[in-house]
C-alpha cells in the first residue's frame, strides 16, 4: 500500500460519510377529516435518537415534502370563555307587506365564529316588539334559527328593557332579522288641571286628554356576541420514569456513594431518590458527562425524617435546568454516616414531555423523521404558521407508529458515520499504524533484497 492508495482511501471515506442519507421514519397514525391542528407526542425512541434542540426532527407529507412544525414542551392548558362584540353591517332593508321589516346584515370577519347572542340597539323607549332570526342554508334558502323572540322597553314604569336574543353558537356571517312591526302606535293618556275665577269664586276642572303617536322602529346598530375559547397555559407537563439500571459505587476513602444510570437522552429536569432508610440528611450533587470528564448540573440536600412526636418530613427530589444526556450520576456525601442503600426503584427520572405540532390537511398522511447527524441548524418556517401553532390551539393528539424492532432504521452511511463519530480517532489511528506497518515491512524487504 503506497501513499497514493492511503490518501485515496481517506478521501473516499470522507466523501462517503459526507454524502449522508438519514433518517428514522415513523408513520404518524391519524387522518384529518378537515384542516386540523395535530400534536404528536415524543416517546423514548425520539428522545434517544434525535439531536439536541430537535434540529433534525421533521414532519413529512405523503410526497416527502416538509410540513412546518413547532416542537413545544407540553403544558396543561385550560380554556377560558371570552366574549367579543362583533358589529354587523346592514346590507339591505325591506318593508314586508304584512307590516314587518326585514333587515339583512353581515359580519365582516374571516376567522371562525361562534355567535351566542344578538343585540339590536334602538333609540326608542316604551315599546314592545318581536324579532325572528334567519340564516341561509346551502341552497340560499333562509332557515329560522329559533322562534320569534320578544324585545321591549318599559322605562315609563321602571328601568326594564330587553334588546338581546340568545343564539345557539351560530357560525354564519349573514343573517336576516324580521321585525314584527316596522311602525308602532304609542297611546298615551294624561290629565290636565284648569282653574276659572268667577268673582271671588275659584273653579277647578280636570280635563283628560289622549294622544296616539305613530313611529317607525329605528335601528341604530346590530351587534353579535362572539364566544371564543382562549387557551391559557398552565404548568409544564412532566413524566416520572423509574430508572431500571443503576450502578452503585462506594468510595470509602472519600466517603461518597456514586449512583450512575442511563437517562436515554430524555429531557431531564429533575431526579427523585428513594433510599431504603427512614432518617437521614446528606449533601448530593448531580453530574452529566462532558468531553474530558463530568460537569455538575445541580446540588442540594437529600433528607427524610420519621421520628416519634415530630411531623414527618421528606425532601428527596431535586430539580435542575433541562438537559439531554446519555448518562447521569449522583454523588452522595456520607461523611461518617453509613452509606444509603437503594432498592429496585430507588431512582426516578423526572422529564419534560414534548410534542411536534403541525397543521394536517384532509386525507393526507404524515411521517415523523429524525436521527440525521448531518443536520447543523434548526429549520425556519413561516412565521404566521409557527405563531398560530404556538398560540395554544387545541390540537388532536396522533400517536407514532412503533419503531421497527425498537431500533433506529438508519441507512449504511449513517450507521458508519455514527460509528466513526464515537470511535473515529481510534480507527484512524489504527489505519495509520497499519499503513506505516506496511510501509516499514516493504522497506525492510527492499533492504534485504539489496
Amino acid at each position: 500500500m503506497n501513499k497514493a492508495n492511503l490518501i485515496g482511501i481517506v478521501i473516499f471515506m470522507a466523501l462517503y460519510l459526507h454524502s449522508g442519507e438519514w433518517r428514522v421514519m415513523r408513520e404518524i397514525l391519524g387522518e384529518a377529516a378537515t384542516t386540523t391542528v395535530v400534536a404528536v407526542p415524543f416517546d423514548d425512541h425520539v428522545f434517544g435518537h434525535s439531536l439536541s434542540g430537535w434540529i433534525d426532527v421533521r414532519v413529512l407529507d405523503r410526497a416527502g415534502r416538509e410540513v412546518p412544525r413547532v416542537i413545544e414542551a407540553e403544558r396543561d392548558y385550560s380554556f377560558e370563555e371570552r366574549n367579543v362584540s362583533r358589529g354587523a353591517k346592514i346590507t339591505s332593508l325591506e318593508q314586508l307587506p304584512e307590516g314587518g321589516l326585514a333587515v339583512v346584515c353581515e359580519i365582516d370577519r374571516t376567522n371562525a365564529l361562534s355567535l351566542t347572542q344578538l343585540t339590536i340597539r334602538t333609540p326608542l323607549r316604551n315599546y314592545e316588539q318581536t324579532v325572528t332570526v334567519y340564516v341561509p342554508d346551502r341552497k340560499t334558502v333562509w332557515r329560522q334559527v329559533r322562534p320569534p323572540e320578544p324585545l321591549f322597553d318599559y322605562s315609563r314604569f321602571a328601568d326594564v328593557k330587553k334588546e338581546t336574543v340568545d343564539l345557539p353558537g351560530v357560525t354564519n356571517r349573514v343573517f336576516k332579522l324580521v321585525i314584527a312591526r316596522a311602525d308602532d302606535d304609542v297611546f298615551s293618556a294624561y290629565t290636565s288641571l284648569t282653574e276659572e275665577i268667577d268673582g271671588v269664586r275659584k273653579t277647578q276642572r280636570a280635563v283628560k286628554r289622549y294622544s296616539v303617536e305613530n313611529r317607525p322602529f329605528r335601528i341604530d346598530a346590530v351587534a353579535f356576541r362572539d364566544t371564543e375559547n382562549i387557551a391559557v397555559a398552565d404548568k409544564h407537563r412532566m413524566e416520572r420514569i423509574p430508572v431500571k439500571r443503576t450502578t452503585v459505587a462506594e468510595n470509602t476513602a472519600n466517603k461518597i456513594t456514586t449512583l450512575t444510570f442511563p437517562s436515554g437522552r430524555s429531557p431531564a429536569v429533575g431526579l427523585a431518590l428513594n433510599p431504603d432508610q427512614k432518617n437521614f440528611e446528606r449533601m448530593i450533587t448531580v453530574e452529566c458527562p462532558v468531553p474530558g470528564g463530568w460537569r455538575v448540573i445541580g446540588d442540594g440536600v437529600l433528607a427524610r425524617s420519621h421520628l416519634p412526636g415530630v411531623q414527618p418530613s421528606e425532601h428527596c427530589e431535586m430539580g435542575f435546568t433541562e438537559l439531554r444526556a446519555d448518562t447521569l450520576r449522583v454523588k452522595i456525601r456520607n461523611d461518617d454516616n453509613p452509606p444509603l442503600t437503594f432498592g429496585k426503584e430507588g431512582v426516578t427520572l423526572v422529564r419534560q414531555l414534548y410534542s411536534a405540532l403541525f397543521i394536517a390537511e384532509k386525507g393526507e398522511h404524515y411521517r415523523l423523521v429524525y436521527g440525521n447527524p448531518d443536520i447543523k441548524t434548526a429549520p425556519v418556517y413561516e412565521q404566521s404558521v409557527t405563531a398560530y401553532l404556538r398560540s395554544g390551539q387545541k390540537a388532536a393528539v396522533w400517536p407514532l407508529a412503533h419503531a421497527a424492532n425498537g431500533t433506529v432504521a438508519y441507512g449504511l452511511r449513517v450507521s458508519v458515520r455514527r460509528m466513526l463519530t464515537q470511535h473515529g480517532m481510534m480507527l484512524f489511528s489504527l489505519l495509520v499504524m497499519v499503513a506505516l506497518g506496511v510501509l516499514i515491512l516493504r522497506a525492510v524487504r527492499h533492504a534485504e533484497k539489496r
